[in-house]
């Protein structure tokens, strides 16, 4: 008989237990939505530095924008492949460049140099070219 009243006592706790938590969860307070983000527009970057001091990051529309001012057939893809290629085949045999300190004038002499030690096609040394010029064009004075 004791052990029938204890068995009845457990069986009650854990039930009164069991609704408990169902009366719990059936009282949760209605998800409100929130509010959408807002749309937050940024102007073009006037000052790559904020990437970095020596000009190497990846490209984006500022760096873009500004080289199709002359190269008018240049595109993203190009300035993102010679962002690859720079911190990535060149880096293999020494220490990235820094892009802002030297001239635009001495990067064809440097790139055809380094494109020899390096392998790299005609189209890959292009793209590299491309992406230091679109980084000079937006260089902060």
């Amino acid at each position: 008989m004791r052990t029938l009243i204890v068995s009845c006592a457990v069986i009650t706790v854990f039930t009164i237990g069991a609704c408990s938590v169902a009366k719990k969860s059936a009282h949760k307070p209605p998800k409100v939505a929130s509010a959408p983000a807002p749309v937050v527009t940024t102007a073009p970057r006037m000052a790559p530095s904020v990437h970095s001091t020596d000009g190497i990051y990846p490209p984006d529309t500022a760096e873009l924008t500004a080289l199709q001012q002359t190269h008018k057939d240049v595109t993203m893809q190009t300035l993102k492949l010679g962002y690859k290629l720079y911190t990535g085949v060149c880096t293999n045999c020494h220490q990235a460049q820094s892009i802002y300190q030297r001239p635009v004038s001495k990067w064809p002499e440097i790139l055809t140099a380094m494109a020899k030690e390096a392998k790299i096609t005609e189209a890959q040394k292009d793209a590299i070219y491309k992406y230091v010029l679109a980084i000079k064009a937006t260089q902060p004075e």
